[in-house]
């Protein structure tokens, strides 16, 4: 323990790194730039007399949330202070009943296969193409959910989950789904996450709420001023019973919710719909389409753009998230978010093993984009030399999103119930899965429970795994790595 008392504490480590020239291509939003908050010690408090209860809402929170609702123009809007997670988790608790029938993507976040686990639901899926130079899931199309929804002649699915737009800006028919859902008599969940900003400027894709998708929620620490864990749960319309909602937010959300984080969330929509939240809005989106047109015509290096936009069902594009590519020049997306970090001092928000993903805001500098911009293009004149990589063949991204069923088929939730035994990642294939096996970020799971381990998802996994990439749900012993397996 003394050792550890003389170590640096998190606190020393955070204010140190606050102090580097590390600049934020990552969430949260704030890109670490001050927003006129205080000491907040001195404003840490606990539901005393004149600041209502977020659970219980009758004063200035519940009139917080009314402001908010106006703003973005939905008829009920909750706080979140753990997250979309809570806000998925709680919106799919109150739409599906246990053991009912779930219509999900399978590119869709890991919180919404915890709803599913939890609640013991019988999931479907729904398959994105895959964008094959950039390593991503594109769009669920509207034809794919009709199809799915005819199929489901007994008519058990309730409710229907999308991600839009997803961790790469990529954006669904959000519109034309909500229609096929309605006729079905099920509701619409769209995770927005990423598109909390989308609402304050017409340079971004339409947000579901003005869709008519009934429950929305977004995150407003990752693309907006606010701090980590806010989003916001936004309701549209009668068909979800909103006190279903209510009841499970209570369960997902702490009873002692931070009133810090309470006011981070106040103070960014306050902000937002402001005159000085419009017009820095309106700098951060001329700022964003210089940068764009300075990445864009390059020679080896490829950058996400709507030229993708009407492929593998991609209806539309957030350019806030700049998605970049060498694979044509052999380099991993790997090499190239170190090259960034390390040469540059750019950090990224994440990488796969094709492509670099980095998150802008309206807090972003024009300094930060100028050193992105000059970064990307010195490293692609490198490339064009020879320079930066060791040539490679390239090879085609395999698909994985659609792994083979089950042999025992089982339902998700029968699965990771089930009783299980670890056996080596690389003895795993033709095993039913126990675990999500889940690379984070972004949090999309290669490997459901009930899914039977195939070769190429063994083999994928693996390939995260020598890239040195985080993926959960794997157990590590002796340097080998196991996998839960039905037994």
């Amino acid at each position: 323990m003394k050792d550890w008392l003389k170590s640096a504490s998190l606190y020393e480590r955070l204010k140190k790194y606050g102090e580097t020239d590390d600049y934020p291509f990552h969430m949260p939003g704030h890109k670490r730039r001050e927003m006129k908050f205080d000491n907040p010690f001195e404003w840490d408090l606990t539901e005393i007399d004149g600041f209502d209860d977020l659970h219980h809402p009758e004063g200035i929170l519940k009139d917080a949330m009314e402001g908010a609702a106006a703003v973005y123009q939905s008829d009920a809007v909750y706080f979140l202070v753990n997250g979309s997670s809570c806000g998925i988790l709680a919106a799919v608790s109150g739409a599906v009943s246990p053991g009912e029938r779930i219509l999900m993507a399978r590119n869709c976040h890991k919180s919404v296969y915890h709803g599913v686990l939890v609640n013991r639901l019988e999931a479907r899926y729904l398959y994105p193409e895959i964008l094959e130079d950039f390593s991503c899931a594109g769009g669920i199309t509207p034809k794919q959910v009709e199809e799915a929804l005819e199929q489901d002649r007994e008519r058990k699915i309730r409710c229907v989950v999308i991600t839009s737009p997803t961790y790469e800006g990529l954006v669904s028919d959000v519109g034309k789904i909500a229609e096929a859902v309605h006729r079905h008599g099920a509701v619409l969940i769209v995770d927005e996450a990423h598109g909390a900003h989308f609402p304050f400027h017409s340079f971004f894709p339409v947000s579901a709420l003005a869709l008519e998708a009934d429950v929305v929620i977004q995150s407003l620490h990752k693309t907006l001023p606010s701090l980590t864990q806010t989003a916001l749960l936004h309701i549209k319309g009668d068909r979800i019973d909103r006190n279903r909602v209510e009841t499970y937010l209570s369960v997902y959300q702490s009873s002692s919710p931070s009133y810090v984080l309470l006011a981070s969330i106040d103070q960014c929509i306050r902000y937002m719909a402001g005159s000085r939240g419009r017009e820095t809005m309106e700098n951060y989106v001329n700022s964003l389409r210089e940068l764009r047109q300075r990445l864009a015509g390059l020679e080896h290096i490829k950058l996400l753009d709507e030229q993708v936009v009407g492929s593998c069902g991609i209806y539309g594009l957030d350019q806030g998230k700049l998605v970049l590519s060498a694979g044509e020049a052999g380099m991993s997306g790997k090499e190239l978010y170190r090259h960034l970090k390390e040469r540059w001092h750019l950090q990224p928000e994440m990488c796969t093993d094709a492509a670099v993903t980095l998150m802008t805001s309206v807090n972003d500098s024009r300094q930060g984009f100028s050193r992105l911009a000059e970064a990307v293009r010195e490293l692609d004149q490198e490339l064009e030399k020879g320079k930066g990589t060791d040539k490679k063949e390239k090879k085609k991204n395999e698909r994985i999103w659609k792994p083979s069923p089950a042999a025992a088929g089982m339902t998700a939730a029968q699965a990771f119930a089930a009783s299980y035994r670890l056996v080596p990642l690389e003895k795993s294939p033709g095993q039913t899965a126990a675990c999500l096996v889940c690379p984070y970020p972004p949090g999309i799971p290669v490997l459901v429970p009930g899914e039977e381990i195939t070769e190429q998802c063994a083999a994928q996994i693996r390939r995260y795994l020598d890239q040195n990439m985080e993926v959960h749900g794997l157990q590590k012993k002796e340097n080998i790595f196991f996998i839960p397996i039905v037994s």
